[in-house]
């Protein structure tokens, strides 16, 4: 299919956006002596009486509320009301696949993108600032003496804490979710199919990323998908007990990794107002990550394969970052790749 001048200056735009990405450093969105000084609070909260039970608690309540949260924020999204906004804007399709067969130019105009980026980004702050308030009000019992030394069972200010951060990273989850499973129906993909859950989970782990080589582990990752995707690999050992194996990991990892993300949430009466801005920051970084993703790989597939995703990785940059969540690793580890077929020795050129 040949691309139209619009696909190709964007395609174009999409590789200088992935390049700038890769080039720049993270940024700090506090000072080293305020995240230091996060850090020791944080430290002595989890020292306090019964922090060892919460924290286990936390790890496997966000685990379960993960998973249900984010597969009924990805069910919430109504293809019938996407396929309806084509039809009102005067394009006669009957499903989404359909979608994908239009200039990248009209998918843009319908998609909206400011509304689906700002509005998810927005719920996100108003929780971020709700569950911020309360841990914010349980650092400051913790640190004050007033839970120390009365033991597990009397430590509500820990407790409430734990429940606050168990809640806030369901919420987040849940709105990350919804936010690529939007951006992925206007794009003209179905969300809810199991490889493409799959395709989910890594645009929230790239929105998810911070710094050089966890952005480019999730690139990689992100690119190695796009090109099973596209190819149509069979997906033979990817049934439902293992897919939900996979999104309870994935939910896990997020779970670590969400709490680091937002650490200014310890810090009393300030971090209300952090812990809002933060949670606003991931949304927005997620949709942002979703939109370039879905894009791409639409007009990788409209190019016959004669796009490629941006540069050759190579394996050094394929090594999980701590900072990275691997939903490739994931696959692996449940022996869940796709099987090479014939075709794609094919392809390989001959020595």
């Amino acid at each position: 299919m040949t691309l139209s001048a619009y696909e190709l200056r964007e395609w174009e735009r999409l590789q200088e956006r992935k390049a700038a990405a890769l080039s720049k450093r993270a940024r700090t969105f506090l000072p080293p002596q305020a995240r230091d000084r996060l850090a020791s609070l944080g430290e002595k909260a989890r020292g306090a009486p019964g922090a060892d039970k919460v924290a286990a608690a936390y790890g496997g309540a966000a685990k379960g509320l993960g998973k249900a949260v984010g597969g009924t924020a990805s069910r919430t999204v109504s293809e019938r009301r996407v396929i309806g906004q084509y039809r009102r804007a005067g394009h006669d399709i009957a499903g989404l696949d359909e979608i994908r067969e239009l200039d990248l130019r009209v998918l843009d105009e319908v998609a909206r993108h400011n509304l689906v980026r700002y509005g998810h980004a927005l719920s996100a702050a108003a929780t971020g600032l709700g569950s911020a308030a309360v841990v914010t009000g349980g650092e400051v019992l913790a640190s004050a003496g007033t839970i120390a030394g009365a033991g597990a069972g009397a430590a509500p200010g820990i407790g409430t804490v734990a429940g606050a951060m168990v809640a806030d990273t369901a919420m987040m989850l849940g709105l990350a979710t919804r936010t690529v499973a939007a951006t992925a129906l206007y794009y003209g993909y179905h969300p809810s199919d199991p490889e493409e859950e799959l395709f989910v989970m890594s645009v929230i782990a790239l929105g998810m990323s911070t710094g050089t080589s966890a952005k480019t582990a999730a690139y990689a990752e992100l690119s190695q998908l796009t090109q099973l995707l596209v190819r149509n690999a069979p997906w033979a050992k990817l049934n439902e007990k293992v897919l939900t194996k996979i999104a309870q990991n994935f939910a896990a990892k997020f779970s670590q990794q969400l709490p680091k993300r937002k650490l200014g949430q310890f810090v009393p009466i300030a971090g209300m107002a952090v812990g809002a801005g933060l949670s606003y920051m991931l949304i927005d970084r997620i949709a942002v990550s979703a939109r370039d993703a879905y894009r791409e790989r639409l007009l990788i597939e409209k190019s016959d394969g004669d796009l490629t995703d941006g540069p050759n990785y190579g394996d050094a940059d394929l090594a999980q970052d701590d900072a990275a969540i691997g939903v490739m690793e994931l696959l692996r580890e449940e022996d869940a790749l796709p099987t090479p077929t014939p075709s794609d020795f094919e392809e390989q050129p001959d020595n």
